[in-house]
């Protein structure tokens, strides 16, 4: 009948179609894409950036940073052309490879000598003879121009972006100068039809360096394109005016001198394909940008800006203090963190990156061959995922339990996130899984709680069906706490007791079955009301037996004390019923116990159809064995030295012995519990010091001097069963030494 009921509300459930509903929702939103929804994937790839940033690879680069140290001692920027000239001079003398100026220079320099004769003559009215200072120091452009010919230079320019769309890249206005590229070979594909400027960011205006400065160089721009909030996570390397200049960016500009390689732009009806230099292929998506694989930060300069690479300071150049060890055979980018440049850009890394390291890092990446890669049909893996995930998820809700959809939601979020980063960090392969996430986030909460209403429902005709066949408070907890019953245990720390009657069966076959259960309920009622009142809990009865626990099913930070003071509370009330017992049976009643602490797996244990809640573990066999030590000893309490160890400072204990127990090979100590500390007569305190100092003294082989205190221990209490034992052990110990080996532990071979 249940079963029929299930099935029918699941038949009729919303799950499925909203589910489906949710998952098309979650597509809708991905392909429009809207901002906080980007703002999360874009904070989760730079997460994953973080993860796998490494060191530089490659070795070859250098920044000489323009930095605030500079400009305080040369002067604000822009600096005079013959100290840039001598900059450039001494880098190029060092055996640099490449200088690349992330700068731009598109003004005369107006401090020459001849610019300052001419603002003289023209504004003063004054003659300034320039008779007896060589040409080559009358203009400071020229003098810089001449340095940047001495090797292989990169100037820097700026490319206005298109500000408005145009349907036809030959309507765009050609830039009157000739900074473009001539080495970049477009590759057309027989069945392409568009030119490669159809693909490609246009700029129909350009900031670039005076000529004389511009011939002596190769140009290249400097742009880096920030995402919408403002964190550069890609860069292009080329850039279009028109449908067939090209330009390049100062990292490609500077990888094509250092590698002396034809630069080759392979594109086809979807854009651009890829970039090669010579054997280099370099992945870029089809507009021809680059995914930036940015590097561990190596340190921080004083301006508190961080760098991947290794960073000097141009003054330390100048001043002679960075020469051929630092700069020879290096791609040398020059570039600002100052403050006042401005020129400071936000990375996945940090916030703070001097706008040169962009370039500098996609020249590490592409010579260490670790340029990272987002394919164009990564967003139809994205959506397929989705699609899939959504789907699986609505039927597994609709279908399993609770708990298995739990798991299987937050094993997917974590598989997707370390899938990712394996991703990347094995084969630069970017995969964010952002948005697959979220579509879990939206579609598991809602269907979550429609299973919930599903299930209040049915618990509500379970109640209709079987309110009359339990009780109300069975059903209520049956409903309340439906985990209580599974079963799978849990870990707990407990303190464990076992009683016993001691003879019970002598009595159990000396009396009738009527009076035996009346003789076990009369002693039964009172202990169980004692251990309940500590807080127990009485898992169960074999016979005469009782196994309880403290700390179980719920925690409690005392439960070895409840449970210690419990034992003694129980023995007192036997004191107390023993003589009426004794009338009515015809029997003694005499009952050991014993106690043990420490860490027990507590649960329901049993098939799924009968099952007990109980304890298990070493520390409950322990308490077990410790029950019938005490016939060894002539106690009535033993407990273990783990519980001893919590409940010392609160009541009087006796160190029995250290014993082996059953099944065990190491000793454990035990102690007899004897009664609450202040409540003890001095009298049996002195008994208790007594035995213990014969029980060291034992230990130590010291026969005779044992003997003595214990007979000292038995002239106060002559029926003390713990002295009557050791004295008895001793002696058999003179007669027959024990091995060399022995540590004063006593072997118990029987379990009763």
């Amino acid at each position: 009948m249940f079963e029929r009921l299930r099935k029918q509300i699941i038949r009729i459930s919303p799950i499925i179609p909203i589910g489906w509903g949710l998952t098309f929702l979650c597509l809708y939103l991905y392909v429009q894409g809207p901002a906080f929804v980007q703002a999360i994937s874009n904070f989760t790839y730079d997460a994953f950036i973080r993860n796998i940033a490494e060191n530089q690879k490659s070795g070859a680069i250098v920044i000489v940073d323009l930095d605030d140290p500079s400009l305080n001692h040369y002067g604000q920027w822009p600096w005079s052309r013959f100290l840039v000239a001598d900059l450039t001079r001494r880098i190029l003398d060092a055996g640099a490879s490449v200088v690349a100026f992330d700068v731009v220079f598109p003004e005369a320099d107006r401090t020459s000598p001849y610019r300052i004769q001419q603002v003289i003559e023209q504004y003063f009215g004054e003659r300034m003879s320039l008779d007896g200072l060589p040409d080559t120091i009358r203009d400071f452009d020229h003098l810089f121009a001449n340095a940047l010919k001495q090797g292989q230079t990169i100037l820097g320019c700026y490319l206005q972006p298109l500000v408005k769309q145009i349907d036809d890249v030959r309507k765009i206005p050609l830039l009157d100068h000739k900074g473009f590229s001539d080495v970049v070979i477009p590759r057309h594909p027989s069945t392409t039809t568009n030119s490669l400027g159809d693909f490609l960011m246009q700029s129909d205006g350009i900031t670039i360096s005076i000529p004389v400065l511009s011939e002596a160089a190769q140009l290249a721009f400097f742009n880096a394109i920030p995402d919408i909030d403002s964190i550069i996570r890609s860069n292009p390397v080329i850039w279009g005016n028109g449908p067939d200049r090209v330009y390049l960016s100062l990292a490609l500009q500077a990888l094509r001198l250092y590698t002396g390689k034809p630069c080759i732009v392979w594109y086809g009806d979807n854009g651009v394909e890829r970039i090669t230099l010579g054997n280099t292929t370099i992945p870029t998506d089809e507009k021809g940008r680059v995914v930036v694989n940015y590097r561990k930060v190596l340190n921080d300069s004083a301006s508190g800006f961080s760098s991947s690479f290794s960073t000097y300071s141009a003054m330390k150049v100048l001043n002679g203090r960075v020469g051929r060890n630092e700069l020879e055979g290096k791609i040398v980018f020059i570039g600002a963190s100052a403050v006042g440049l401005k020129d400071i850009k936000a990375t996945p890394i940090t916030q703070h990156f001097s706008g040169v390291e962009v370039h500098a890092t996609i020249v590490d990446n592409v010579l260490a061959g670790d340029v990272l890669m987002k394919p164009g049909f990564m967003i139809g893996v994205e959506v397929l995922v989705i699609l899939v995930i959504g789907l699986c998820l609505t039927a597994l809700i609709a279908r399993g339990r609770s708990w298995l959809s739990f798991l299987v939601v937050v094993g997917f979020i974590l598989l997707s996130v370390q899938f990712s980063i394996f991703l990347l960090r094995e084969f630069r392969f970017v995969f964010v899984p952002g948005w697959v996430i979220l579509s879990v986030i939206v579609i598991y909460p809602v269907l979550t709680m429609i299973k919930f209403w599903q299930e209040e429902i049915q618990r509500q005709h379970v109640r209709g069906m079987f309110g009359t066949m339990v009780s109300e408070s069975v059903l209520h907890y049956l409903e309340n706490h439906p985990g209580s019953f599974s079963l799978s245990g849990k870990k707990a720390e407990a303190t464990m007791f076992f009683s016993d009657v001691a003879g019970f069966t002598t009595i159990s076959e000396n009396l009738p079955p009527e009076k035996l259960s009346d003789l076990l309920n009369c002693y039964l009622s009172p202990m169980t009301e004692i251990i309940m009142r500590r807080g127990g809990y009485v898992d169960k009865y074999e016979g005469d037996l009782i196994m309880a626990e403290w700390g179980v099913p719920y925690a409690m930070a005392d439960h070895a004390l409840q449970a210690c003071l419990a034992a003694l509370e129980q023995q007192a009330k036997l004191d107390e019923i023993r003589p009426e017992l004794t009338t009515r049976f015809g029997h003694v009643i005499q009952v050991r116990m014993g106690l043990n602490s420490g860490t027990v797996t507590a649960g329901n244990m049993g098939s799924s159809k009968r099952f007990q809640y109980t304890v298990m573990g070493d520390a409950v066999n322990q308490a077990a064995r410790f029950e019938p030590v005490n016939k060894d000893y002539g106690t009535l309490i033993t407990i273990g030295e783990s519980t001893y160890n919590l409940v010392k400072e609160q009541v009087v204990t006796r160190q029995l012995d250290r014993i082996v127990v059953k099944g065990k090979t190491r000793p454990v100590g035990i102690y007899e519990l004897v009664g609450v500390t202040g409540n003890v007569a001095p009298a049996r305190l002195e008994v208790i010091q007594l035995y213990e100092t014969s029980l060291r003294l034992h230990w130590d082989r010291r026969w005779d001097v044992a003997l003595e205190a214990l007979a000292a221990a038995l002239k106060l209490d002559k029926d003390d069963g713990p002295s009557l034992n050791l004295m008895e052990r001793i002696r058999y110990y003179q007669l027959n030494t024990p091995p060399t080996n022995w540590a004063g532990q006593y072997i118990r071979n029987s379990k009763d």
